[in-house]
């Protein structure tokens, strides 16, 4: 059994108050969850707009900021309707793994290269040292390791759409590789 916790909030549990209260912040915390996939979207879609919108700040350190915002709600939203059983050992491991990516990744490219760096005509190297020695998307690959992991303590339907998400994401980046938007930035 993958997951504790029920798809969506039952109607016989949405009958009292802490009933209608949970309904409420199961409905707001799957919301939270699809503002950095439209966030992400149009950055890479129009990087130069959001340049432009930056001013004079780092558009890359920008959207870092307004990136752990975003991980911030849901984080808020995920703990409002966590369930506190204790997971298995094999979602710590899939965790370790999970961030050991995303670490990983953040050491070799930097935030510049996190941050869509190169859709802001910024130089962001190419890496063939692991993990993109194995693997080509290793920070959406250590994200979903890491939701897979909460999967256990979360609801099934949060976490699958987190995973659409991100796979959603791999597949937006890689139909451009090249940033077409640089000379459009200045």
């Amino acid at each position: 059994k993958m997951s504790r916790m029920p798809i969506m909030p039952m109607a016989s549990e949405m009958q009292s108050d802490s009933g209608y209260l949970t309904a409420v912040l199961w409905l707001l915390s799957f919301i939270v969850q699809t503002f950095p996939f439209i966030f992400y979207t149009s950055l890479w879609t129009y990087p130069g707009a959001w340049a432009r919108l930056c001013g004079s700040h780092d558009p890359c350190k920008t959207m870092g900021d307004v990136a752990h915002m975003f991980k911030a709600l849901q984080l808020v939203g995920f703990l409002s309707v966590a369930n506190w059983d204790f997971p298995p050992w094999f979602c710590f491991v899939l965790l370790a793994g999970g961030q050991f990516l995303n670490a990983k990744v953040y050491q070799l490219i930097g935030s510049t290269g996190v941050y869509y760096g190169v859709r802001f005509g910024k130089h962001v190297p190419w890496i063939s040292a692991f993990p993109y020695s194995v693997m080509r998307d290793p920070q959406y690959i250590g994200c979903m390791l890491t939701t897979v992991a909460i999967m256990w303590n979360t609801p099934t339907v949060h976490c699958v759409f987190l995973l659409i998400g991100y796979v959603y994401l791999m597949w937006l980046e890689s139909e451009e590789r090249t940033p077409r938007y640089i000379n459009k930035l200045r």
